[in-house]
């Protein structure tokens, strides 16, 4: 296998001579057959996994002398969650690291589209507006959904004349499949855009570490590239070109420095400066012109941070922090104006951002202690609907152990937010108004409020009990139009149970209940103002939307015998979510509520035993049960041709029930 390749360019770096010590290791193989209810297996079920009938497992070689070391995991190999990585080097003096890892995102099962191409950056599609041309859903092409990532990467580490080291990494991200994409104007069609990405890192870093002064320099250098960085549809009347992700590199340079100060003080600096630059070419194109003389759109974005803190030990019961951040984003992309269709010019964000802070720590006697801190961050930015904002932030915990048996954890906060706009003249002429009354919830003006209250009960040295109540609410009380206000609650307990000092019980249970009110306005031309009396097609609406999720767990650990355990695990969650709308009589009928807004359930049951053969043979055998199930209005009655388009049948395998078994064989060395 193509990792394999790593192998002996370690064992050349790491390997001093053949006089090899005593090796240890571990090697896991396992078998396993998945049987789904439905026949069919679903994405979802190992969306971030891969769980394919077959062999698995997983293994690992240790092998040291007193000046050399050498160590190599391998996990899944053959399969597309696979990963190797090597570790080598010399004990204080230099240290090596190769690594493979791969990941395949699935994102969904038995797609079907009538293009043609599919994978490539060209496809034939049917014409739309001419039905007869768009063959029976039997014949479409079926194709999964699915991203393939692998990384690829080293790094040498080098301790020079102490407190000296220089380090090097290089690393290689590879992105490879299809995702949903939709295209409207005139393609009409769900259809799959492709994804070849590659995306190369370089660091280099050299850094000195004394007792009382440290830093660190660091260099980094990033390139993107997209092979597919074009996307054309061609129906056999008219071809549509999509500009996809822009080929770009940025790089980093930053340094940090840890100074002790007198008073038992240590300062800490970080600063930094990044450049982010990307090109699109225009002349790539057929059907589009290029907006700038020289057939490019740069785009060109620096980031300058700047962080310092110091902290101080007054006492054994006192500590304190003082903080300063400071980040500014400067836009130098190229601006372009279009009078196509009305006069639009792309929007060159800046901003900068002031945070300063204190923090205070107190320890009043041994069973109470006190935390305390107030927060003050600016922001000025060139957004109209928020030129300037000033968040104040103070938060206070108290945590106590006056019972043995108990740890209470108390903690507070409370942050205001008062942004200011800036609306040009030119912004509110005619329906322009309508921004006075809405604002963005990002940075609107609030009140926000959070409330957290623990409790860690210790019953007996076999028991143990953990409880966390928290509250956050944040009220957007200056918006007309955007997020009015929302809140969050949580319950959340967890059991620890050990028996006769042999069996042992973990268990958990979770509430959250979050709500979201939202108001906005719909309306025609000339009828923005929210205040115009209510008709068919100029009115305000209201949504609230309400999400109760519940989850209980835990794993129970039998010993049989000295050499055999079992073990049952149960997983239950579930998802209830609703959303209702609110509207004028005059606008017409009432809405109808969704009373499955990414409503889910799911259920995991397993069980296994572990035996014990000797010290260096171990069998484990395990049978799990897994189902899945998702209520969602989306796809409710769906159809591939809903009227307005064609669709893929994109998230339809969201649902499974899955048995599965399998066999581990471990041994230790």
């Amino acid at each position: 296998m193509k990792r394999m390749l790593f192998l002996p360019v370690a064992l050349v770096i790491t390997v001093p001579s053949t006089a090899l010590s005593e090796f240890q290791g571990h090697i896991d193989l396992g078998i396993r057959t998945t049987q789904f209810n439905s026949g069919e297996s679903s994405a979802k079920f190992d969306e971030y996994r891969d769980m394919s009938d077959g062999l698995f497992g997983a293994a690992g070689l240790y092998y040291d002398t007193d000046s050399h070391y050498l160590d190599i995991e391998v996990e899944n190999p053959g399969l597309t969650d696979q990963s190797l990585e090597i570790q080598g080097g010399k004990f204080g003096r230099y240290k090596a690291t190769l690594y493979f890892d791969e990941l395949t995102h699935r994102l969904s099962d038995g797609a079907r589209s009538p293009a043609l191409g599919i994978g490539s950056n060209y496809l034939l599609i049917p014409n739309a507006n001419l039905p007869f041309t768009v063959p029976p859903r039997s014949a479409w092409t079926e194709f999964d959904y699915e991203i393939e990532r692998q990384v690829y990467g080293g790094k040498v580490t080098v301790k020079a004349a102490s407190p000296w080291y220089y380090r090097l990494s290089l690393e290689q991200q590879r992105h490879e499949g299809t995702m949903p994409w939709g295209l409207f104007n005139t393609s009409d069609f769900e259809l799959p855009m492709p994804i070849d990405y590659t995306t190369n890192n370089l660091m280099a870093e050299s850094g000195y570490q004394g007792e009382e002064t440290s830093f660190v320099l660091t260099a980094s250098f990033s390139d993107f590239d997209n092979d597919n960085d074009l996307f054309t549809t061609n129906n056999g009347n008219e071809i549509e070109e999509y500009s996809t992700a822009a080929d770009n590199y940025s790089y980093n340079i930053s340094g940090r420095l840890k100074q002790r100060l007198p008073m038992d003080s240590l300062l800490a600096l970080k600063a930094s400066y990044s450049r982010h630059v990307s090109e699109t070419d225009f002349s790539k194109y057929l059907l589009i012109d290029s907006p700038t003389i020289d057939g490019t759109f740069d785009g060109d974005i620096t980031y300058l941070r700047f962080n310092s803190a110091v902290t101080t030990r007054w006492s054994n019961a006192a500590d304190s922090r003082l903080y300063y951040h400071f980040i500014d984003r400067s836009n130098d992309s190229d601006e372009i104006t279009s009078i196509d269709g009305g006069r639009r010019t792309n929007h060159l964000y800046e901003y900068s951002k002031h945070q300063a802070g204190f923090d205070y720590n107190h320890r009043l006697n041994g069973a109470n202690r006190l935390a305390a801190g107030y927060g003050f961050t600016y922001t000025d930015q060139n957004r109209e609907d928020a030129e300037t904002s000033r968040d104040h932030q103070i938060f206070a915990q108290w945590k106590n152990t006056s019972i043995d048996w108990v740890t209470t954890k108390l903690k507070l906060e409370y942050v205001n937010r008062s942004s200011d706009t800036g609306y040009s003249p030119e912004t509110l002429e005619g329906d322009g108004l309508i921004h006075l009354y809405f604002t963005p919830f990002d940075y609107a003006s609030k009140d926000q409020y959070r409330a957290e209250l623990s409790f860690d009960f210790l019953v007996t040295d076999n028991i143990d009990l953990g409880a966390r109540y928290g509250l956050e609410y944040r009220d957007y009380d200056t918006t007309r139009f955007g997020v009015q206000d929302d809140q969050r609650h949580e319950i959340y307990l967890d059991l620890g149970l050990r028996a006769l000092g042999t069996m042992q019980l973990n268990t958990f249970a979770g509430y959250e209940y979050t709500t979201s009110d939202y108001a906005s306005r719909r309306y025609n031309p000339g009828f923005a103002l929210p205040t115009i009396p209510a008709s068919a097609t100029n009115f305000n609406w209201t949504q609230e939307t309400s999400y109760d999720f519940f989850v209980v767990g835990g794993s129970l650990t039998i010993p049989v015998r000295h050499d055999l355990d079992v073990i049952l695990n149960a997983n239950y969650q579930v998802v209830d979510g609703n959303v209702d709308f609110a509207r004028a009589a005059a606008a017409g009928d009432p809405l109808e509520t969704v009373k499955e807004a990414d409503d889910y359930y799911r259920t995991e049951l397993g069980i296994k035993t572990h035996y014990q053969l000797d010290e260096n043979w171990k069998f484990t055998l395990g049978y799990l049960f897994a189902l899945s199930n998702l209520d969602e209005w989306k796809y409710e009655n769906y159809t591939y041709n809903p009227g307005t388009g064609y669709l893929s049948g994109a998230g339809l395998d969201q649902d499974y029930e899955a048995h599965q078994v399998y066999l581990i064989t471990s041994y230790r060395f």
